[in-house]
Formats: structure tokens, C-alpha cells, sequence
């Protein structure tokens, strides 16, 4: 295993230097608001932490050995006049705000400590209490008290905000010994960490909220002393290896956040494959730390490098284990189904394809990743609008060679009122005495045969007749499509209606998807009413028939270097 723990400290010395620059800016009135409109940070704004997150550089520079600034009392004092700015900022209940949204804000609180108080651990540690020293770590003390009882008091929105406040309140009672953050912490455990077997937690963010639950489970794990909340990151991290595409993008379509069906890489997951590796000498979570600072390089070193620098400072006897410890590449394969969030993936690794069949909000049901090419597929139609008319399948059940997934919609008419309203004004009509009648149903299963280099989709509709259905493949414009008839180059938001074909799309040199079959009945489509619009990111090959219908499709990944071509 590479010596990680080096490798982020050389970093960190290399780029000091800038960072002081920064602090410098950030404490300049003229200069910050020019800073934090070219650094992009929330549209120009700052919430006050940028004067206290310079405590992190500051603090590994005076402690780290080897540091060019090395026990410099000047790097306590710009600390402590950081937070003293900081300081006029928090709020008298003892919170921050996050400008874009929320105000009084426990959660971002957390997300503040737990990022900049860490490093606390350092001085608790390692001071010799010089007075600078110790003017510090007592300012920080009176800090972490009021941010501790906003975190304790003040509340939360969403399921990982929990974690991030009891990662926070773990730093504070540290420092402080008050036994209400304790028991705060005590108090969301008594809930029960949402994380299950498969080491999926509730919002299923693979793009977000996952690592930053893997951190704060860190850091509660090494505050509190308290290793078995450590094994939420292990399991989360070794689901990792059934979420990384051919590209090394990591797989976001089962989030029930903002990063769903958005492109992400595995790079932030890089500290906690660095430190567990460490910990428990495992060779599979040591070959994901080389590969991803080997992929990545010096961008990963600022991912969280605080926690790292932190830790293994502190335990040089684990960061001295990179000698004992022989990286080993997790299986090729990593094929598998998560029932609890009805998602299934698989691995065809000697095509360098992925597959993933899903019940979702969104408009995917299948997702093809050949190499850094995607291709999506999409059911629709046309019955009683949203929400009943797109499929979103609530149902996954696994096959003998794959997956069917089932969506049942019912709709039908309201009835007249049993007696004369008390007004004839619409909106003041009690509509709850109506009845539903007249009600129809749809139900569609779509089958995902898998094959060894790709899929066939069979549909199968019931219930309702003449329904118009379209089933849409959408894949990356500007690659090369061939058909029996003809050869165009699609661009961006193109939608082509495909019938009982074979064609052919280069989507990378030689690499193609291949479609065969596939059936066409109506133009009804491309802007079919209560189907999600067709995506203009992309271009999109229809296929169109009505209920009762039964039809498949094949689709294929390819090389022109394959030998039957």
C-alpha cells in the first residue's frame, strides 16, 4: 500500500503557503467579496465559517513535524483572531446559517464543526501548552459549548443530519464534558442507524450524503471511542465496489436526492478507503486508495485530508502498517440486488458494461454503461396524465435470468354529488363526497433478460385497451447511427421513431450499441401527455404501440474487433 499519510503531508506543505493566502483575502472586507464570487462559493455569500476554517491549515502546520512552520506561535495567533471573527457570527442560540436556505441552522452547524474542530484533537494532544497554545484551545472550548447546545437544542431536517450534528455534538462533548450533547447523541441512536445490511443508508446518495455519513460516523467512532461506528463505513465503502461504472463514475440513478442521475466519481470515498485500509489491514480497501490517488492524483489529497492528517498523526503505529499490507483488487464481477431499495446491478466486466433495473421517482427503469457511454430506457403512456402515466416501477422481482418490473396504475372519474351543494362556487364545493368511478387499470412488466453483452427488454400491458405506450432509448449525441436505410450523425434532443430493425450506434471509435427488434404503431410520443419531456442532453430512438401489447427489444454492446463482425 502506498504511504498515504506522506503523500497528503508533503501535499499539505507544498500548498500552506496558499492557503495562508487565502486566509489573507478572506479577511480582507475588499477583497472577499471578489474572492467568493470568482471561487463560486453560494453565489457570493459567506455564512462566517470562512473565518474559522483556516483553525485546520493553521493548527496541522504548527503540529505536523517537518513542517516549514513548525511550532510557529504566529500560525495560534492568526487561529485565534480567525475565530474571534468567526465569533461575531453565530448566532446568541449558538447557530450558523447556511445563507442559500436555512437560518438558525443546526445542521450546518454540525457540518462546520465537524470540518474545522477536529484538528482540536492535535492540541489536546500534542500541546505543550505555551500561553498562545492554550488561549486557543480555550477559545475553541467556549465556541464548541455554543455550538454545541444549537446542535443539542435547535432540531434537523433530513436523516443524515443526524449523524452530522451527532458527529459535531462528539467533538463538543470532548472538549467540553457536557453531558446534554451526550446525551443528544444517545437520544438519535436511540433510533437506530439507518443503515443497512447491504450498507445502504435512507437517501441512498452514492453522489453525496452517503460519504458524508461514512465521516461522521468516523468521527463519532474516534471522538466518543466507540469503534463500532466505524463498521458503517466499512460496509458502506464495500458497496461502493457494486456502484462504480466502467468509468470509474459512480452509479447515482437509486438517490432520493438532489445527486440523483447526476455524474460523480468515487474520489471522495478516498479517506475513508486511506484510514480503514490502515486500520484493519485490508488489502481490497488499500487497492481502492492506490487506484483512486493513482487515477485522481494530488485532487483527492484536499478530500477530508484533515480527518487522515488527524488520525494518523496521532496513531503513527497505523500509519506505519502501509509496509504490512499487499493491495488486492476487489472481484470483477460485483453483480448484485439490494431488496430494500428494490436496485439491481450487474457486472459484465469482459465488456466493460454495466447494467442497473430499478424502481425509482425518476423516468429510468434501465441504464446501460458500456465503457463512459450510457444508454437509458424509458416506458411510458398515455393514461389519465402525471403521475399515472410514466413508469415508475413499484415492484423488482428477480428471474431466472434477470429482472421484471411491475407497475400498476388504476384511474378513473368523479362522480356527481349525492345532493345540491351549499354553492355552486367550484372551489367552495366539498369534492370529498364525490365518489371515484369508472376506474381503469394499467399494468405493465418490463422483463430485463440479461445477456452476456447486453439485455432484451420484453413488455407485457394489461388492463385498459388502446392505450398509445412508447418505450425510449436515450443515448450520448453525436456518435454515428447506421441502419438498413440509412447513416446520420444524431445531435442533441434528435428523437427517432425505430421499427422492427437492426441498427447500429458508435458511441466511442470502434466501440457500438447494437438494437434489434423493436416495433412502431403511432407518432404519439415525443410529447405523449404525463410522460416525462424527451431530454434534450441527448438524442432518443422511440418505439411505439398500444395496449394490449407484448414486444421486446435487444440491445447489444459491440466492437468492431469482434469476432463475428
Amino acid at each position: 500500500m502506498k504511504n498515504h499519510y506522506e503523500l497528503i503531508k508533503q501535499y499539505f506543505f507544498r500548498t500552506f503557503d496558499a492557503s495562508l493566502l487565502r486566509e489573507d483575502v478572506v479577511n480582507d472586507p475588499e477583497r472577499l467579496p471578489l474572492y467568493l464570487s470568482a471561487a463560486g462559493v453560494d453565489q457570493g455569500v459567506t455564512d462566517g465559517a470562512e473565518f474559522a476554517a483556516p483553525l485546520v491549515s493553521l493548527t496541522l502546520a504548527y503540529y505536523l513535524e517537518g513542517s516549514p512552520r513548525y511550532r510557529d506561535p504566529e500560525l495560534l495567533e492568526r487561529a485565534y483572531q480567525g475565530l474571534c471573527h468567526y465569533e461575531q457570527y453565530i448566532h446568541e442560540d449558538g447557530s450558523d446559517d447556511l445563507l442559500t436556505t436555512n437560518f438558525h441552522d443546526p445542521a450546518q452547524t454540525g457540518f462546520h464543526v465537524h470540518s474545522i474542530y477536529l484538528v482540536t484533537e492535535l492540541i489536546a494532544k500534542l500541546s505543550a501548552h505555551t500561553p498562545e497554545e492554550d488561549r486557543l484551545f480555550e477559545k475553541i472550548r467556549e465556541i464548541l459549548l455554543r455550538n454545541g447546545r444549537a446542535m443539542a437544542r435547535l432540531g434537523f431536517h433530513t436523516p443524515n443530519h443526524r449523524w452530522v450534528i451527532s458527529s459535531g455534538l462528539a467533538i463538543a462533548y470532548r472538549y467540553t464534558g457536557e453531558q446534554e450533547f451526550l446525551d443528544a447523541i444517545e437520544e438519535f441512536l436511540r433510533e437506530g442507524v439507518d443503515c443497512d445490511e447491504f450498507g445502504e443508508y435512507t437517501e441512498r446518495s452514492a453522489g453525496s450524503y452517503n460519504n458524508i455519513c461514512n465521516y461522521s460516523f468516523m468521527v463519532m467512532g474516534y471522538m466518543l471511542d466507540r469503534e463500532e461506528f466505524f463498521d458503517y463505513p466499512r460496509r458502506n465503502i464495500r458497496l461502493m465496489y457494486h456502484l462504480i461504472e466502467p468509468d470509474g463514475t459512480v452509479n447515482t440513478l437509486n438517490s432520493t436526492r438532489w445527486d440523483n442521475r447526476g455524474e460523480y466519481t468515487i474520489e471522495p470515498y478516498y479517506p475513508h478507503y486511506v484510514l480503514l485500509g490502515l486500520i484493519d489491514r485490508d488489502p481490497e480497501f488499500a487497492y481502492m486508495a492506490d487506484t483512486i490517488y493513482g487515477t485522481y492524483g494530488d485532487a483527492v489529497l484536499g478530500t477530508r485530508s484533515n480527518l487522515i492528517l488527524t488520525y494518523l498523526t496521532l496513531h503513527p503505529e497505523i500509519a506505519n502498517r502501509y509496509g504490512e499490507i499487499t493491495p488486492r483488487a476487489p472481484a470483477k464481477d460485483q453483480s448484485c440486488f439490494l431488496p430494500n431499495s428494490r436496485y439491481a446491478r450487474v457486472y459484465k466486466p469482459d465488456h466493460a458494461l454495466t447494467m442497473t433495473a430499478l424502481c425509482a421517482r425518476g423516468p429510468v427503469f434501465f441504464q446501460m454503461n458500456y465503457g463512459s457511454s450510457v444508454l437509458q430506457a424509458r416506458f411510458a403512456g398515455s393514461f389519465f396524465g402525471d403521475p399515472h402515466s410514466q413508469f415508475r416501477a413499484t415492484q423488482i422481482v428477480p428471474t431466472a435470468d434477470g429482472y421484471k418490473l411491475i407497475c400498476d396504475e388504476r384511474a378513473g372519474y368523479k362522480s356527481r354529488l349525492p345532493d345540491k351543494p351549499e354553492t355552486s362556487d367550484w372551489r367552495k364545493m366539498d369534492h370529498s363526497k364525490r365518489k371515484v368511478i369508472n376506474m381503469q387499470n394499467f399494468r405493465t412488466e418490463i422483463t430485463a433478460h440479461i445477456l452476456e453483452d447486453g439485455v432484451t427488454l420484453e413488455i407485457e400491458t394489461f388492463g385498459c385497451e388502446r392505450i398509445p405506450t412508447k418505450l425510449e432509448l436515450t443515448m450520448p449525441p453525436n456518435g454515428k447511427l447506421y441502419t438498413r436505410s440509412i447513416m446520420t450523425k444524431p445531435k442533441a434532443g434528435d428523437y427517432f421513431f425505430f421499427a422492427d430493425d437492426k441498427a447500429k450506434y458508435f458511441v466511442n471509435g470502434l466501440r457500438y450499441f447494437e438494437i434489434e427488434g423493436g416495433f412502431f404503431e403511432h407518432w404519439n410520443a415525443e410529447h405523449m401527455r404525463g410522460a416525462f419531456p424527451a431530454d434534450q442532453r441527448k438524442f432518443t430512438i422511440a418505439m411505439t404501440a398500444s395496449t394490449p401489447q407484448k414486444s421486446s427489444v435487444t440491445i447489444r454492446v459491440k466492437t468492431l474487433l469482434d469476432t463475428e463482425e
